[in-house]
């Protein structure tokens, strides 16, 4: 199984809903759009970019990997003759992102000014249509670019899956801030936006000459704000030549429309049940995924929120870690700093509660409580069960010291499921939620594990509870009871430092 889809997440349909004012002025020139008509708008369009009915313009379609152009065919002069120094220029543009699923987005897009109107070594994913690899920096490009992000990229040191960004050559964005706006009513507190919501949202760039100042504002409303969220010192003049073309870059990544989330196949009482065919291959390619997060990319990432619910499924059944609003990145070989205790109860590694550091191995343990999750089709912590099965970890340690491990595998499956492969998911399950994270198996050697390149040390039977080996990480357990849900996410635990 490849190991760097980890990343991957969902397509989307950009669908830019009309010009408000003019895409592009200058001192020289002004374009006017009142939308785009029927479709015989005067625009250049290629790859997955269409005009639809009502003046739609739709960058993308749910096909993977694909690239959408759109921009006007009559190059933009940007320059006077005989200067160096660019004109000033604005536009406003009214834009809606509709993902596949309410919280996943996947990649965004980027009002463009480019020397082409075709980009065509551009790559999809994450670079949007603009660049590709090995253009990615290069000053030649004269590519200026502002983007809109619904997918956080540690490659380009993304802030977040919800930010706009300024991009001067590059898909490393000089500056960038969370989608928000401030409101024309006198308060100085600016409001989130989610770019991802589906929901219409006005943008409004401007680029200021004579003091070299950039300018992007946001607006549920047709209202253009006073303050600018995003502002950035900038000399446009070595980026823009004497004429560009302007438009709109987007692009997909590898997924296309059929993928679904993990919880909803374990608990939502589905019509057709996962195989544990299904479930092993899940295991295996989220196990893979961690092992590239903590050990294969050039800095360590910590996702600190490992469960069913931030699980990608596609047409296979193939799994992928999603959701790194969380994850936290570190050198390899260093020490991670003191942080907020984040995540989700049930997953939580025990020493967090007390250290504040998320590690490899705290992700280990959230992993644990997954794989268990997995096999057995319930939540790491159900508050309506029998006292004995209140907490997961719990009652499949009591079942595997009597001999009957077996018993915990999901009802559902019928009994139809590989026993060597579940008392092996569940072994692995219980050894990665000792309560000594040293104790541990690391990621690379739980997917040894799996693989059945080398079989994994037995689970040591010392006492009811393993003699403080086994499942007695859950040391908070006796407050199970208080907590509402196994779902409720942890953000008000506060320890010393931050972020």
């Amino acid at each position: 199984m490849a190991k760097t889809k980890t990343f991957v997440l969902l397509p989307l349909s950009v669908l830019i809903l009309a010009l408000a004012t003019n895409p592009v002025k200058s001192e020289q020139q002004e374009l006017f759009f009142n939308g785009f008509g029927d479709g015989s708008a005067n625009i250049t369009l290629n790859g997955g970019a269409v005009i639809e009915h009502k003046g739609l313009l739709r960058l993308t379609n749910e096909t993977r990997r694909v690239i959408g152009h759109a921009f006007y065919p009559t190059p933009i002069q940007f320059k006077p003759k005989n200067s160096s120094e660019a004109f000033s220029f604005s536009t406003a543009f009214a834009f809606a992102i509709v993902p596949q699923y309410p919280k996943l987005g996947g990649h965004g897009f980027a009002f463009t000014i480019s020397r082409s109107t075709s980009l065509a070594d551009a790559y999809p994913s994450q670079y949007l249509g603009l660049l590709n690899p090995s253009d990615v920096g290069n000053f030649s490009n004269h590519l200026f670019a502002v983007e809109f992000d619904t997918v956080q990229d540690f490659e380009f040191g993304d802030i977040n899956d919800n930010h706009v960004g300024i991009n001067l050559n590059n898909m490393v964005s000089n500056k960038s801030v969370e989608a928000a706006f401030y409101p024309n009513n006198g308060s100085t507190n600016k409001q989130s936006l989610n770019l991802k919501s589906g929901e219409v949202t006005q943008a409004w760039v401007d680029y200021d000459s004579s003091k070299h100042q950039l300018e992007v504002r946001l607006s549920p409303t047709s209202s253009k704000p006073t303050s600018p969220i995003l502002s950035y010192k900038v000399d446009l003049s070595p980026i823009l030549q004497d004429s560009m073309y302007v438009g709109f870059s987007s692009s997909t990544g590898l997924l296309a429309s059929s993928h679904y989330i993990l919880d909803k196949y374990l608990f939502d009482e589905p019509r057709v049940i996962l195989t544990w065919e299904q479930r092993f291959r899940i295991i295996k390619g989220v196990a893979w995924g961690l092992v590239y997060l903590h050990e294969e990319w050039e800095q360590t990432v910590i996702h600190r929120d490992v469960k069913a619910g931030n699980v990608l499924l596609d047409g296979e059944m193939n799994g992928r870690l999603g959701d790194f609003g969380l994850a936290k990145l570190y050198e390899h070989g260093s020490n991670p700093s003191t942080t907020r205790v984040v995540g989700t109860l049930g997953y939580l590694a025990p020493e967090l509660t007390r250290t504040g550091k998320p590690t490899a191995s705290s992700d280990v343990f959230a992993f644990g409580a997954l794989m268990l999750e997995v096999a057995c089709g319930r939540r790491p912590i159900e508050a309506k069960a029998l006292p004995e099965e209140l907490v997961l970890v719990e009652w499949v340690w009591e079942r595997w010291r009597v001999g009957a491990a077996l018993a915990v595998v999901d009802s559902r499956l019928g009994g139809v499921f590989d026993e060597v492969e579940a008392l092996l998911v569940l072994r692995l399950g219980l050894l990665c939620s000792v309560e000594a994270p040293e104790k541990r198996p690391s990621m690379r050697q739980v997917v040894r594990y799996l693989e059945g390149e080398v079989a994994p040390p037995p689970v040591v039977v010392e006492g009811k509870r393993g003699g403080g080996e086994l499942a007695h990480s859950y040391s908070f357990c006796d407050r199970a009871n208080t907590w509402s849900s196994a779902g409720d996410d942890v953000s008000s635990l506060s320890l010393s430092g931050g972020r």
